[in-house]
């Protein structure tokens, strides 16, 4: 089992927080981690003026003690928590928290329409594993609430997924969860390369049995299924059953500030379950 130095874990006082908090408690004795930090960011870009620091100030501590009455109640669970409220640039500041450590993130999503939303630049721009929280507002923290009976793992056998897979499997046998492991040939990338129907459709027989062929390899001992079609689309119907998705993020490097590949992103955005994301 992949077990983390720490879980940071992003707090901004709304509707999931008790949620994430849960999970929080929950991931730290499925990965064996008692080393939770809480953080919240007051972002700036640039440096304020000298005359809006007083508020600033007020602001933090205001946080703070927030943030105190949060960790006092993880501490309940046999936990050591840290809390902080730093002053600073978002994606560099989650970079600092996490460097040199191996550190897994908690993190509730929102999305808007007209622009990126933090969680949104947070998984575009940080390179760890995180477990996105989309799941149904808790009023309060309840990690017993918790049960994973049913994981998915979509792969398509490039490195991302593999190390996804592995996690998967492992996870799903510390909770004792079903783990259906899925393969989408991506039909629309074949047609967008060829014209004739009956040569699409052989090379897609063709490609689905190869994936058949190394499913049989990697997920032995587990439930599978290898399908065509659009590969965000056929996911997120399989989605619907589980509880739990385990999927690789497609990343490059930091510098790119690209860290989600486009299915999983699709997943993430419009699918109702939580999501790991494993670089």
């Amino acid at each position: 089992m992949i077990t983390p130095d720490e879980i940071i874990i992003g707090i901004d006082f709304k509707k999931l927080t008790n949620t994430i908090l849960s999970y929080s408690i929950w991931l730290s004795t499925v990965v064996n981690c008692k080393n939770l930090s809480l953080f919240h960011i007051l972002e700036y870009n640039l440096t304020p003026p000298s005359y809006l620091l007083p508020h600033i100030n007020r602001e933090k501590e205001k946080i703070k003690k927030n943030l105190d009455i949060l960790a006092d109640t993880v501490k309940r669970y046999s936990l050591n928590v840290e809390n902080k409220v730093i002053f600073g640039r978002l994606i560099e500041t989650i970079s600092n928290l996490s460097k040199g450590k191996n550190v897994f993130m908690v993190l509730g999503f929102k999305s808007y329409v007209t622009r990126p939303s933090t969680s949104e630049r947070i998984l575009r721009g940080v390179r760890i594993p995180i477990l996105v929280v989309k799941s149904e507002e808790f009023k309060e923290i309840k990690p017993d609430k918790i049960n994973i009976s049913q994981i998915l793992c979509p792969i398509d056998f490039s490195d991302n997924s593999l190390r996804a897979l592995e996690f998967a499997k492992e996870i799903s046998k510390k909770i004792k969860a079903k783990l259906l492991i899925v393969y989408v040939v991506p039909e629309n990338k074949v047609k967008g390369i060829m014209k004739d129907p009956q040569a699409i459709s052989k090379y897609l027989n063709y490609l689905k049995e190869e994936g058949e062929n190394e499913m049989e390899k990697l997920a032995k001992g587990y439930d599978y299924e290898v399908l065509i079609g659009v590969p965000a689309d056929e996911i997120l119907k399989k989605a619907k059953d589980a509880d739990l998705i385990i999927i690789g993020s497609k990343g490059r490097s930091y510098v790119e500030a690209v860290f989600v590949g486009s299915v999983a992103e699709a997943v993430i955005k419009n699918s109702n379950k939580n999501v790991f994301l494993i670089p």
